[in-house]
């Protein structure tokens, strides 16, 4: 018998299968360059795939190994999810060639922010799994200064949110939908980082256990968050048009809004 976290992990796969072949449509057919918010979704989209078996396996063997890999693709799996949010501003930017040179700088140092805060939560995360106490120490530490690295990434992405919505009156009808779209997942990425960093700075309230704590917090503030974000960016690639009609586009629709 399946408990109820396995059950969970079964209906997270039958979701992230068709979003995989969708997001691998958008990113390779329908969109091209700059196309990085749905190589990012595809790249999600199998991180939670392998946290749906890698936990189901886990329950069944009460592998040590397992779980702490669960553990990692399950937190560490969220950051590729705000990630999205970069390829979607990206599409903003090369949208809007005369944006200023402040935003583009500062597309460059969230990438980095990117790359660095998955790169300490999956160390951290193997190093959390040592039978060395201070290798085990010295992985939560790594996880925690990981996890405050993402903080400031989506401080970032927020801010240059903030700008284009002051700038949204000259910004192109492509770059308005995308940035309504954002807004509209913002709420939702919240609370399921809110649920993220509950877990890794509450580790000893079980309320906050990804693999044995209730399911009805990691359901309601985890997996639903994120389905509705992939919801909605999905939704917006076939919103906005194709890269190669997508100029065509805006100026038939800013043509048709005079």
């Amino acid at each position: 018998m399946f408990g109820s976290h396995s059950k969970l992990s079964i209906a997270q796969i039958v979701f992230y299968i068709p979003v995989t072949f969708i997001a691998l449509y958008l990113a390779s057919y329908r969109h091209k360059r700059p196309r990085m918010a749905w190589i990012i979704l595809s790249f999600f989209s199998i991180i939670r795939i392998t946290a749906g078996i890698l936990v189901i396996i886990g329950t069944k063997s009460n592998s040590t190994g397992v779980m702490i890999a669960s553990v990692i693709f399950l937190n560490a799996g969220v950051i590729p999810l705000i990630g999205a949010t970069l390829g979607f501003i990206r599409i903003i930017a090369a949208l809007e060639q005369d944006m200023s040179r402040q935003i583009r700088q500062c597309l460059v140092v969230t990438r980095f922010l990117f790359i660095a805060g998955i790169a300490l939560t999956v160390a951290g995360g193997a190093l959390e799994g040592s039978d060395t106490v201070s290798d085990a120490l010295t992985g939560i530490k790594i996880v925690k200064a990981g996890y405050i690295v993402v903080l400031v990434f989506v401080g970032c992405l927020l801010a240059m949110q903030v700008y284009f919505w002051t700038q949204r009156l000259c910004l192109t009808a492509t770059s308005r939908t995308i940035l309504k779209s954002m807004a509209l997942a913002t709420p939702f990425i919240a609370v399921r980082i809110t649920y993220l960093f509950l877990s890794v700075f509450q580790p000893a309230d079980l309320r906050w256990n990804d693999l044995n704590g209730p399911i009805a917090p990691f359901l309601t503030m985890g997996l639903l968050m994120e389905y509705f974000v992939v919801c909605i960016y999905l939704i917006t690639g076939f919103l906005i048009p194709s890269w190669r009609n997508i100029r065509k586009s805006d100026i038939l629709l800013d043509g048709e809004s005079r």
